[in-house]
């Protein structure tokens, strides 16, 4: 009975410093920097995660971020934000990542402006990552430890399951990564099977031409500068295992009247 509390002792500190959840699935980290032009922007994830990037605009949208040293003049525009898909092409999937924040990258949305590079994304991953890394970590005398004690754990937990101990449920190798689109007037459905829902993101309006455009006057899906955050998703999806939201200015409001708009949200299972 000593060797069994203390098995059970020994996988539950492993997996506490191995950052899980009571369900054996890795929590995403949730991250944000800003890089004021001329900077670098660093992203980093701890040892067997990735980033993936949730949001991420250039230009300036308030007068005090990024102000140090620079005249008025320079900081007065503030409403000239775009949203940048270049961070999350350079960094999404990568451990760590450095990108500048400059006109040469993401073009200029306010000339004569100090603009900044703003940032927010997310460290998701697994214990065991499966990657080229991992054949050598696993060769590694430490890890080679973690292993035998998380198989002796398991062990355990199977030969007691019938006197008394609950045998855990099985741990999923993946947080599944999911995004859904659905047009406006149709309903957006998140689905985690046998898992729970982790909104990453959600925003209703427009932010190209191209989606959510089949059918549609032109003069519809011309601004595509109008997105904004749909936090009413968050609200009813977060935590459970299938939800329903419908993609409607009445439900998020109205970010761009006689506009043609859409639901887009990101999510893990």
């Amino acid at each position: 009975m000593k060797f069994v509390l203390f098995t059970l002792f020994l996988c539950g500190f492993i997996l506490k410093v191995n950052g899980k959840s009571s369900s054996g699935a890795c929590l995403p980290e949730e991250k944000s920097l800003v890089a004021c032009e001329g900077r670098l922007a660093r992203l980093h994830c701890g040892e067997g995660q990735a980033i993936y990037v949730t949001r991420a605009t250039y230009g300036r949208t308030e007068k005090k971020t990024c102000r140090a040293g620079r005249p008025a003049d320079q900081l007065e525009n503030t409403e000239c934000s775009t949203d940048t898909e270049e961070v999350g092409e350079r960094c999404n999937g990568k451990q760590w990542c450095k990108v500048k924040a400059s006109d040469y990258v993401f073009g200029d949305p306010c000339y004569g402006t100090y603009k900044y590079l703003e940032v927010e994304y997310i460290c998701y991953g697994t214990l065991f990552p499966v990657s080229p890394a991992a054949a050598v970590i696993l060769h590694h005398n430490k890890m080679k430890f973690v292993l035998f004690t998380l198989f002796l754990c398991g062990f355990v937990l199977e030969i007691n399951a019938g006197r008394g101990f609950q045998k855990p449920k099985k741990t999923r190798s993946f947080a599944e990564l999911r995004t859904i689109v659905a047009c406006e007037g149709s309903e957006a459905q998140l689905v985690c099977v046998n898992e729970t829902i982790f909104v990453i993101s959600a925003t209703f309006g427009r932010s190209d031409h191209t989606t959510c455009s089949d059918g549609i006057p032109d003069d519809q899906t011309e601004k595509t500068d109008c997105s904004m955050r749909a936090d009413l998703v968050f609200q009813r999806c977060d935590g459970e295992s299938m939800c329903t939201v419908f993609a409607s200015s009445s439900v998020f409001g109205d970010p761009c009247v006689g506009t043609y708009k859409y639901l887009d949200v990101v999510y893990l299972c």
